[in-house]
C-alpha cells in the first residue's frame, strides 16, 4: 500500500520476504530477515528508509508489545534497481540453520518475533504517524509497506499466518502485485533471500504470471441453472500454479440462490483460463435479481493475483405472478439433490429415473411420501456420495482430533464443502471413465491432506512411520488388527506407501465406515438440506443432532424407521430455502 501527498513515498518498494524462526530447531537460516524489492521500472535510493518493528510475544490475553524504529543510511546511496532485491538480517534464536548470504544490511542481534508482528516500510526521513493502522490511513504519504503477521492488531486487509521454521512470507509474483491484503499477498513458502548481488527480476519479464477473474461481473439467468466464471492466468504460464477461489453471499444466499462453492484451481504448464462452475437455485419466487460476491487468494508457483482479484455474480430472476414452492415439483426435488449431495447437474438419466420413481406413484400421497423419503436417501447412499462425500467425513475423523473449531471431530460445513467438491470433480458415475478421474482425485486430494498445517502440527514430520501408523489407528478407535498395522508400517518404512495413502487405507476401513455411518447420515441431513453446521442458528447446541442419532442408532441405522429423512425434508427450515 502508498499513499500520496505532497512529496509521495515510492510505491514501487515492497516488502516481499520475511523470515522469523532464525536459528530455531528446524529452522532453514540461523537469522531472521526482511527482504525489499523494487517493481518499478527505475532506479530508487532507500538510504535514510526505515523498518517500524512492533514484535508481539505470549498469548491473548496477555499480549506484550515492543516497537522500534531502524533506519538504514548507506554512504553515498544505497541503490535498488529495478527488479532488485535488498536483504536486510536480523537476530537468531539459537543456531540452526544455514547461514544467509551476505546482507545489505546487518542489524542482528534484534530478533523478529515468530509469534506476531508489524513490519512497517517508511521512506526517508518519515516516522510512523500516531496510532497508524492500515484501516484508518494516513494521507501524508508516510507509508511505502505495511505487514501484520500472526498475532498483529493492524494489517492491510487480512492478517498474514505467523510462519514455522522452516517456512517464510513471499509475497506473490516475486513481488511485482500487492493486494492491499496481507493474507492473500504472503501465502508461506520455503525461504529464498535476496540480496543486491542477486540476479534481478523484474516485473513483466518471464517468470512471474498473475491470475484473475476474466470479467469484472458475471451475469446468469436464473434457470440457466449454471454460472460460468472465468478466470485467467498470464505473464509466464510454462510453470503449475494454483489459485483458492471463493464464492459468497451479498445480495443472494447460498442456501436459497446458488448452491456453496470453494476451492482451488490448478493451471497446467500452458493453461491461460480456467472455468469455475456455480450451480444456481431457479425457485418460482418473483424477486429482485440478486449478486454474490467472488474472490481469488493464496496464489502459488510463480503466480499471484492480479487487480481483478474479486468480481460480481449477478443472478437475474425470471419469475412472475404467484409464487409455489418448488420442492414440491418431482423434476425440481430430485435435481436439487443433485446440486445439493452431489455438487453437480444432473446427468439425463439419472434424473429421469429417479423422476419417474416418484411420477410411478400417481396421485397417490401415501406412496409420493414414500418415494421422495427413499429417493432423498438414496443421494447419500449412492456409491458416487459414498466415494466422495463420506470419504472426506472419514479423512476427518481417522485423523483430526475434537478442537474448539472443530467440535466432535466432524468437518465443519464449509470445509466439507470444498473438499467434497475437489474429490467429485468431474466424477459422473456411469461415465466411461468416472473411476479413473475420482482415483486421481483421491490420490491427490490425500496426500495434500497430510502437508496441510493443522495436520502437520498433529502429526510432524518428526513423527516416525511406526508412530505415524499408530498414532492414526488410535484416532480412527483402532480399527486395524496387528498384523495391518505391522503391513502398513512395513509399507510406509520401505516407501511402498505414503503418508497420504496410509491415512485413506485406514478411513476407507470397512469396520470404520460402519462405525461412522450413522454418524455422517445426521450430519449430512444438516449440510444436504439445511446447509449448515448442526449447532448454528436456528441452533446452539448439538441437541438435534444427538437427538438424531440416537433415533438412528435405536433403529440400527433404518432412516425409515427412524423418520429422520421425513422429517428433515418436510421441516419448515428445508423448505422455506425455496419459497413459501
Amino acid at each position: 500500500m502508498a499513499q500520496a501527498s505532497g512529496e509521495a513515498a515510492d510505491p514501487n518498494i515492497r516488502i516481499s520476504q520475511i523470515y522469523t524462526r532464525g536459528g530455531e530447531a528446524g529452522a532453514t537460516f540461523q537469522n531472521d530477515y526482511v527482504e525489499l524489492f523494487n517493481r518499478g521500472q527505475t532506479d530508487v535510493d532507500v538510504s535514510g528508509w526505515s523498518l517500524n518493528i512492533s514484535n508481539f510475544a505470549g498469548t491473548p490475553p496477555n499480549i506484550q508489545i515492543s516497537s522500534t524504529n531502524i533506519r538504514f543510511f548507506s554512504s553515498p546511496n544505497l541503490i535498488m534497481r529495478p527488479g532488485g532485491h535488498l536483504l536486510i538480517k536480523f537476530g537468531g534464536s539459537g543456531s540452526n540453520g544455514q547461514p544467509l548470504p551476505t546482507p545489505d544490511i546487518n542489524l542482528s542481534p534484534f530478533p523478529l518475533s515468530d509469534v506476531g508482528g508489524q513490519i512497517i516500510l517508511l521512506p526517508k526521513d518519515k516516522t510512523l504517524p500516531f496510532h497508524y493502522c492500515p484501516a484508518a490511513p494516513d494521507l501524508t504519504g508516510t507509508v511505502v509497506d505495511y505487514v501484520g503477521y500472526g498475532t498483529a492488531i493492524c494489517y492491510e486487509g487480512t492478517v498474514a499466518p505467523a510462519p514455522p521454521p522452516d517456512k517464510a512470507l513471499l509475497r506473490v509474483a516475486g513481488g511485482c502485485i500487492d493486494n492491499n491484503d496481507n493474507l492473500a499477498d504472503f501465502p508461506l513458502a520455503s525461504p529464498n533471500p535476496r540480496t543486491r548481488l542477486s540476479d534481478l527480476t523484474p516485473c513483466g519479464s518471464p517468470g512471474s504470471s498473475v491470475i484473475e477473474f476474466g470479467a469484472p461481473q458475471f451475469d446468469v439467468v436464473e434457470n440457466q441453472g449454471v454460472a460460468q466464471i472465468m478466470v485467467t492466468r498470464t505473464g509466464d504460464v510454462s510453470t503449475t500454479a494454483t489459485v483458492d477461489y471463493i464464492v459468497s453471499d451479498n445480495s443472494a444466499s447460498e442456501r436459497s440462490d446458488y448452491t456453496t462453492k470453494l476451492g482451488t484451481l490448478r493451471f497446467a504448464p500452458g493453461e491461460t483460463q480456467k472455468i469455475v462452475e456455480v450451480l444456481i437455485t431457479d425457485d418460482l419466487v418473483p424477486e429482485a435479481d440478486e449478486n454474490a460476491l467472488l474472490g481469488l487468494l493464496n496464489a502459488t508457483g510463480n503466480a499471484g493475483t492480479g487487480p481483478r482479484n474479486s468480481a460480481l455474480m449477478v443472478i437475474h430472476d425470471n419469475d412472475s405472478g404467484e409464487s409455489s414452492n418448488v420442492i414440491d415439483t418431482s423434476s425440481w426435488y430430485v435435481r436439487q439433490h443433485y446440486h445439493d449431495f452431489l455438487n453437480r447437474q444432473a446427468d439425463a438419466s439419472g434424473e429421469a429415473f429417479w423422476i419417474n420413481n416418484i411420477e410411478s406413484c400417481g396421485n397417490s400421497v401415501e406412496c409420493r411420501e414414500v418415494k421422495r423419503i427413499d429417493t432423498s436417501a438414496a443421494f447419500f447412499l449412492s456409491i458416487e456420495f459414498q466415494r466422495t462425500g463420506f470419504l472426506v467425513y472419514r479423512l476427518y475423523k481417522a485423523s483430526l482430533p475434537e478442537t474448539l473449531q472443530r467440535p466432535r471431530a466432524m468437518p465443519r460445513y464449509r470445509e466439507f464443502m470444498r473438499d467434497t467438491q475437489e474429490i467429485a470433480q468431474g466424477v459422473i458415475v456411469g461415465s466411461s471413465d468416472w473411476e479413473q478421474i475420482l482415483e486421481a482425485n483421491v490420490v491427490r486430494f490425500t496426500n495434500d491432506f497430510v502437508y496441510r498445517p493443522e495436520f502437520l502440527a498433529v502429526y510432524p514430520p518428526s513423527l516416525n512411520q511406526v508412530a505415524y501408523v499408530e498414532k492414526l489407528n488410535a484416532q480412527a478407535g483402532f480399527v486395524l488388527t496387528f498384523a495391518e498395522f505391522f503391513e502398513l508400517s512395513n509399507r510406509l518404512m520401505a516407501g511402498l506407501e505414503t503418508r497420504g495413502s496410509v491415512l485413506r487405507k485406514i478411513a476407507e476401513r470397512q469396520n470404520f465406515s460402519d462405525a461412522e455411518r450413522n454418524r455422517a447420515f445426521v450430519l449430512m441431513q444438516y449440510y444436504g438440506y439445511l446447509r449448515r453446521n448442526p449447532d448454528h442458528l436456528p441452533d446452539s447446541d448439538f441437541a438435534g443432532f444427538d437427538f438424531w442419532l440416537a433415533k438412528m442408532n435405536q433403529f440400527g441405522g433404518d432412516f425409515r424407521a427412524a423418520e429422520m429423512v421425513k422429517a428433515f425434508i418436510t421441516s419448515d427450515e428445508y423448505r422455506h430455502r425455496f419459497g413459501p
